[in-house]
């Protein structure tokens, strides 16, 4: 089993408190601005990718009054996997607490199978901003290579105070459905998603100002829905992995900017 935890703490800002991993795993800071209150991290891997048979455990807890952005160093590649690969992954995001993670997309090759997990814990008054991108697999490598994995299943959870607000169950089996039909993908190749939830905040303007960017942008489609007053979920589906990570990324930087000017004038 391959696993990471961190732990964050407050000295005046957010710092690293506690950080554990085995390999393939290292987790560095990337913090440019020192000043600056968030905590940005990077998982980086010595491994190409997730293996047969492999378990990722990871472990991550914002505790109250700290905030932290989790990034990752490249794309997540799942090979061929008869055995299959998992993760589980573990959040808890505390009291006026932030936590932002838009990882690169997921490539999974052909043959791949994937299970994974993800709980997120959060309290009435925590900030989260949660994405995942799932690709069709080695698209450039040519037809052979579009939606041959064998499994791809990804279930999400976010929990405020004890009570589950959202659940995304993404289950993918290519031999068994005809992804290019109307109502799937259809013409597109990739897919990705990103939950917000803010306190005490009306997300409207924010979900007008996402769809009037997008709405610019050539080669995907979206839809933006608000799940709760304070919280909105976006989908979009494209054709390249890089363009879906940087709309993301856009959107979270912007959110970790807004932390930042918040927190400094705490």
């Amino acid at each position: 089993m391959e696993k990471y935890s961190l732990k964050t703490g407050l000295r005046e800002q957010t710092i690293l408190k506690d950080v554990y991993f085995t390999p393939p795993f290292n987790l560095v800071e990337v913090r440019e601005n020192k000043k600056n209150p968030l905590l940005e991290m990077m998982v980086m891997s010595s491994s190409p990718g997730i293996l047969n048979d492999d378990f990722y455990d990871i472990n991550i807890e914002v505790i109250d009054g700290s905030s932290l952005n989790l990034q990752t160093q490249s794309y997540q590649r799942i090979y061929i996997s008869e055995k299959g690969t998992n993760q589980h992954m573990n959040i808890s995001v505390g009291v006026n607490a932030y936590f932002s993670h838009v990882p690169h997309p997921v490539v999974p090759h052909k043959g791949a199978r994937y299970t994974a997990k993800n709980t997120i814990h959060i309290k009435n008054s925590s900030t989260l901003l949660w994405a995942e991108i799932l690709t069709c697999g080695r698209k450039h490598m040519g037809e052979g290579e579009l939606f041959q994995f064998k499994k791809h299943h990804a279930i999400t959870e976010i929990i405020q105070e004890e009570v589950l607000i959202f659940k995304d169950n993404l289950y993918i089996v290519p031999e068994e459905i005809n992804l290019k039909e109307f109502g799937q993908y259809e013409e597109f190749t990739h897919q990705g998603s990103l939950f917000f939830i803010t306190p005490e905040t009306d997300v409207i303007e924010r979900m007008e100002n996402i769809a009037q960017r997008l709405s610019k942008e050539e080669g995907i489609s979206y839809g933006i829905s608000k799940v709760l007053d304070n919280a909105y979920v976006l989908r979009i589906l494209g054709n390249e992995g890089e363009q879906l990570y940087k709309l993301f990324t856009q959107i979270r930087k912007e959110e970790d900017y807004l932390i930042n000017q918040r927190l400094r004038l705490n």
